[in-house]
């Protein structure tokens, strides 16, 4: 079962580092950006649907 993990472990790391090059930084940050406005955006269409469904 040892041999098992080891390959797997082996298999992942290597799948990572051969991935984490060709990721541009640009992408990173411009994927951090869409991320934090689509999560506002969520929180306060939340709050609004909230506030109509009480208001009923």
């Amino acid at each position: 079962m040892k041999g098992r993990e080891d390959y797997l472990f082996g298999m992942l790391g290597g799948s990572v580092l051969g991935i984490v090059p060709s990721i541009n930084a640009a992408r990173i940050f411009e994927t951090i950006v869409l991320a934090t406005i689509g999560a506002v955006i969520s929180f306060f269409v939340t709050r609004l649907l909230r506030w109509c469904w009480k208001k009923r």
